[in-house]
């Protein structure tokens, strides 16, 4: 069987929050990748399948260390922390971990309503004017991150477009394990990959089984188009 996990480098998985991140983290693990997480942060109705996170990332700008023992895993990196993973620990050379990234991307508009309904469900509303200024901010973040990702073509990346994820499964699900197959243990070169696909046609189909439509609950707008 061919192997979709990187064993010599880190599977980071990044977008920003309320973009889809938990939904492709849970893909990664049906394709049979083993994530890093702790479960410090449970699953509740906004994700009732759970976080999928690692409470070590929150504290990336102090403390790196943990990137070496999430190699051959999945990781979940929110994009305003992505360009964190330069050298912050001196005790360690973290150049020489080396990185695959999928950047989820969907629409500001459905991740600020996500965002909205999240807080609110907490008693924890977001005035407008904030709320104007959370977009800049996010706007901002994945700028930082795609700029910080296309100055390093050594880091593989795929772009997921979070409404495409949804609405054709199968297809976006087909060019995950095709950029898995590429990147992967095996390193299956491109023109091997139909072939390689047909062989993992059970993997995509346990993959495509974890996106439920009835879970995408904020529908509004198009993804940004990239700088």
């Amino acid at each position: 069987m061919i192997r979709l996990d990187a064993p010599d480098r880190v599977t980071i998985v990044s977008g920003l929050p309320r973009s889809g991140t938990s939904l492709l983290m849970q893909l990664l693990e049906a394709a049979g990748l083993s994530l890093a997480r702790d479960g410090e942060r449970g699953a509740d109705p906004d994700n009732p399948r759970g976080y999928h996170e690692l409470a070590a990332v929150k504290r990336i700008r102090s403390d790196a260390s943990f990137v070496e023992a999430c190699r051959g895993r999945v990781v979940k990196i929110v994009a305003p922390l992505l360009s964190e993973l330069r050298d912050v620990d001196p005790r360690r050379d973290l150049r020489r971990v080396d990185h695959r990234v999928l950047l989820v991307e969907r629409a500001l508009d459905e991740v600020l309503a996500s965002q909205r309904a999240m807080l609110a469900r907490r008693g924890e509303p977001v005035p407008r004017d904030a709320e104007a200024a959370l977009a800049r901010a996010f706007e901002g973040a994945m700028a930082r991150a795609r700029a910080w990702l296309e100055a390093r073509p050594s880091i593989d990346v795929l772009f997921v477009d979070h409404e495409a994820l949804v609405a054709r499964p199968a297809s976006a699900v087909e060019g995950i394990v095709a950029f898995l197959a590429r990147t992967g243990a095996d390193r299956i070169p491109d023109a091997a990959i139909p072939a390689a696909l047909t062989e993992l046609a059970v993997v995509r189909s346990a993959m495509e089984q974890v996106v439920d439509p009835a879970l995408h609950r904020q529908r509004v707008g198009s993804p940004p188009p990239r700088a």
